[in-house]
């Protein structure tokens, strides 16, 4: 995987959870939903995309990108993937 800077410094804009399921069923992932925590999985790829509804209401935040079989050590400060700032980011890096 390479890095993009052109990815970096981009202004955000809050997404919904509706809208980035959209987004990420169109391009080709599959998502679940966890109590509040989004998961979406491609077939052709070994990465998930995370991301969790912000309180109560639809907006999306913390959303991450890490391979499947990684997982969080909170013993060692240890976080899985990589932290990006919206959804396309993310399927750029999952892709």
């Amino acid at each position: 995987m390479r890095f993009d800077p052109s990815l970096t410094n981009q202004p955000t804009k809050t997404m919904t959870t509706t809208n980035a399921a959209k987004k990420l069923t169109k391009a080709g992932f599959t998502v679940s939903e966890i109590k509040g925590s989004f998961q979406a999985s491609h077939p052709a790829t070994a990465y998930l995309i995370e991301y969790i509804r912000n309180g109560g209401s639809d907006n999306i935040i913390c959303i991450n990108v890490r391979r499947a079989n990684d997982k969080d050590d909170s013993m060692t400060d240890y976080f899985a993937g990589t932290w990006v700032d919206n959804i396309t980011q993310a399927i750029r890096l999952a892709i």
